[in-house]
């Protein structure tokens, strides 16, 4: 059993070595927070070996049209007498019906690869139908592959960048929405080459 271990943790490890030789930037996970409501549970774990997230989302009740609310956002990383000097800037700001987010995100070029890793990808089953059923949907791989070529131009030396997202349940009838669930996830981009 040991043995067989160290044979997996080589074999990362030097996965991850191939990487870094081939691409130069890649993003880091740091931390996360959540918080949930009793119809609709949100488990989040930080795999640090390689660089994941993976998510369990239990919806106890049919949400009829679920809608992602996601704020992409740089902190500053210049200190001036242990102040940090410049204001936040927002990278990206957007909210989606989940049904209309394929055909929202092929036109984000930048950021299809890594919404098809995440949702698609590594046995994840999360369903983006309108309305989302009852039931258990996991997110396997949560990362943002290093081929990623935002990854480059967003590259700034010890910033800290923010993931903020919320789920809504919008009423169709009368456009109210209601949270459901909130997170925030933590990371950095780090140039290794």
């Amino acid at each position: 059993m040991n043995c067989n271990r160290r044979v997996l943790r080589s074999l990362i490890l030097l996965a991850i070595v191939q990487l870094a030789q081939q691409y130069c930037y890649y993003m880091k996970l740091l931390s996360f927070s959540s918080w949930d409501t009793p119809t609709y549970k949100l488990e989040m774990k930080l795999h640090e070996r390689n660089n994941s997230m993976s998510s369990v989302t239990t919806v106890l009740e049919d949400v009829p049209v679920p809608q992602w609310h996601l704020i992409f956002i740089q902190n500053p990383s210049k200190r001036r007498n242990g102040m940090r000097s410049d204001t936040v800037r927002t990278i990206y700001n957007s909210t989606i019906k989940t049904c209309d987010f394929w055909k929202y995100i092929r036109r984000v070029n930048a950021w299809n690869n890594a919404a098809k890793l995440i949702i698609s990808g590594g046995g994840s089953n999360m369903s983006l139908d309108c309305p989302l059923k009852r039931g258990i949907y996991t997110m396997n791989v949560i990362q943002v592959p290093p081929d990623t070529s935002i990854l480059k131009f967003m590259y700034q030396p010890n910033a800290i960048y923010t993931v903020i997202g919320t789920v809504y349940s919008l009423n169709p009838k009368n456009g109210s929405r209601k949270a459901m669930c909130h997170y925030e996830v933590n990371c950095t981009i780090i140039k290794h080459c």
